[in-house]
C-alpha cells in the first residue's frame, strides 16, 4: 500500500473503484484493509446510485487538495474515507431515506404506510415519506398526483402537496393536485384543508377545489372515488382537469391550443376504452377530437 505522501491518491482511487487488480491485492494484505472496508461497506444499505466514476474521483481530488493544508489533528486518511463516502452519497443520503411508490400511465397501486393507514394511487402518480419520522410524531406523507387516504386514528395524519395541507386524525379522503389546481374530497370523518392563504374544515360529503388559490366548494354523496371503481368523475370541472386526467389513464398527449381549457365539464368516462371515453367527454362539450397519430390527439371548436 502508498506511503504518506501519496495515501491520500491511493485512498480516493480505492473509493471510486479506480485501483488496479494488482493493486487491490496488495492492499488486500495490508493490516489497515479490514478497517477501511468495514467504513465504505456500511455505506452499501443507503442504495445509493450510479455515479459517474471519473467525475467522483476529480472531485475526491479536489477536496483531498483542500484538505492538505490543515494541521493533522486526525489520520490522513479518515479524510480521504471521509470526502469519499460524503462525495458518493452528497444529498442522496438524506433523500434515499423516503420510501416512495408511483404509477405509470394508466395503473393504480395499493400502498400500506407505516401505521397500517391506506393510500390507493391513481394513474401517474406518486407519494413519498420518511418512516423514521412516524414513530411518536407527525405522520407525514407528500403527494404529486392523485391519492384515496383511508386513514387509522392515531396523531395527525398530514398530506403535503406544494403549497396545501391537507390534517386529519383518522378519516377517508381524496386529493388531487395537477398543474393550478388542488381539489380534496371527504368519504368520511373530518378533513382541514389549507393553503398560503385560507383554510377550511371539509366533512363528510363535502368537496373543495382551489386554483390559482381561489377556492370552489360543493357536495356528493359517492361512498369512494369512481376512479377507484374504473371510470374517472368531474364536477363542474375545468376542462383542463379532464383533459391531464384522459392523458394519465391512457398514455396519449392532447393539443389543446385550439380550445377554451377552462370551460367547465360534469360529467365521467370509462377507464377501459379511449373511444368512448373521448366521445363521452367532447361530444357532449362540442368539441371534434383529430387523431393526429396512434398517441396524440387535437382538439378544436366544431
Amino acid at each position: 500500500m502508498e506511503k504518506s505522501d501519496n495515501i491520500d491518491n491511493f485512498l480516493a482511487k480505492w473509493a471510486s473503484g479506480e485501483l488496479s487488480e494488482e493493486e487491490i491485492n496488495a492492499f488486500k494484505k495490508t493490516k489497515d484493509y479490514e478497517l477501511y472496508k468495514t467504513i465504505l461497506q456500511g455505506t452499501e444499505l443507503l442504495d445509493v446510485p450510479t455515479v459517474d466514476r471519473e467525475q467522483l474521483f476529480n472531485r475526491i481530488q479536489d477536496d483531498v487538495s483542500k484538505n492538505k493544508k490543515a494541521i493533522p489533528l486526525v489520520p490522513k486518511w479518515a479524510y480521504a474515507v471521509a470526502a469519499s463516502i460524503a462525495l458518493i452519497l452528497g444529498f442522496t443520503f438524506f433523500f434515499n431515506q423516503n420510501t416512495t411508490h408511483q404509477t405509470g400511465f394508466g395503473e393504480q397501486l395499493t400502498i400500506l404506510l407505516p401505521d397500517n393507514s391506506e393510500a390507493i394511487l391513481n394513474a401517474k402518480s406518486k407519494i413519498y415519506y420518511n418512516k423514521g419520522n412516524w414513530e411518536g410524531k407527525e405522520r407525514m406523507v407528500f403527494l404529486e398526483g392523485e391519492a384515496f387516504f383511508k386513514v387509522k386514528k392515531g396523531n395527525t395524519f398530514i398530506v403535503k402537496s406544494n403549497t396545501n395541507t391537507v390534517s386529519v386524525l383518522g378519516t377517508q379522503f381524496n386529493i388531487n393536485t395537477n398543474n393550478n389546481l388542488f381539489e380534496v374530497i371527504c368519504y368520511e370523518g373530518k378533513v382541514k384543508v389549507e393553503n398560503n392563504t385560507s383554510s377550511r374544515i371539509l366533512t363528510q360529503g363535502e368537496a373543495i377545489r382551489s386554483i390559482n388559490s381561489s377556492f370552489e366548494e360543493w357536495k356528493l354523496n359517492d361512498p369512494v372515488p369512481s376512479w377507484t371503481t374504473g371510470e374517472s368523475s368531474f364536477t363542474n370541472s375545468p376542462l383542463l382537469q379532464v383533459i391531464t386526467t384522459l392523458e394519465k389513464q391512457y398514455n396519449i398527449t392532447i393539443e389543446t391550443a385550439k380550445v377554451n381549457i377552462n370551460q367547465r365539464y360534469s360529467g365521467g368516462f370509462t377507464h377501459n376504452n379511449l373511444q368512448n371515453a373521448l366521445h363521452t367527454v367532447f361530444d357532449a362539450m362540442n368539441i371534434k377530437y383529430t387523431f393526429i397519430d396512434k398517441d396524440s390527439i387535437e382538439l378544436s371548436e366544431e
